[in-house]
């Protein structure tokens, strides 16, 4: 069990320090890999991409660029809610308290990577995706209280054997 908690410790804290880094960047940085990682995408889903012109393949770009920077705040924040529940529960033993500690700390961090960007060139504190990011703490907290509480169980008794 020791080994599992500093695993998972481990974890949280890189994905702090991932979200600490992408935050660090300034807004050229930040702008150019979001950017190109939107066009990986859009090579990837839309048939025939290549065969576009520049102008139309940077319109699609630009019309996906935004939702796509939103889904990565979602998404590097569920993980950092799955993550700090699992930290959570490690050391809080009702399941109600393990949540509400893992969603403060998820939007204690969400507002202080925020704050952290008002100090990174070109770029700026959001409310709206301290939202974002917040909501995505959500889910990943909901996920993995919902799939620990279906697998601890079933790993204790198997142990118990």
């Amino acid at each position: 069990m020791k080994k599992n908690k500093i695993i998972s410790l481990i974890l949280l804290v890189a994905c702090m320090i991932l979200i600490f880094m992408f935050s660090a960047q300034n807004g050229n940085i930040s702008g150019e890999l979001s950017e190109g990682i939107t066009y990986k995408i859009a090579r990837f889903i839309i048939n025939d991409f290549e065969n576009f012109s520049v102008k139309k393949q940077t319109e699609i770009v630009h019309g996906m660029h935004f939702y796509i920077r939103k889904a990565a705040h979602f998404s590097i924040y569920a993980l950092l809610g799955f993550l700090a529940y699992i930290n959570a529960q490690f050391y809080i033993k009702t399941k109600k308290k393990a949540i509400i500690t893992s969603l403060i700390f998820c939007l204690l961090y969400a507002v202080s990577d925020e704050v952290h960007q008002l100090f990174s060139d070109g770029r700026c504190g959001s409310p709206v995706d301290v939202t974002i990011d917040f909501s995505g703490s959500f889910v990943g907290t909901m996920i993995s209280f919902i799939l620990l509480s279906a697998i601890l169980p079933f790993i204790k008794k198997k142990s118990k054997k």
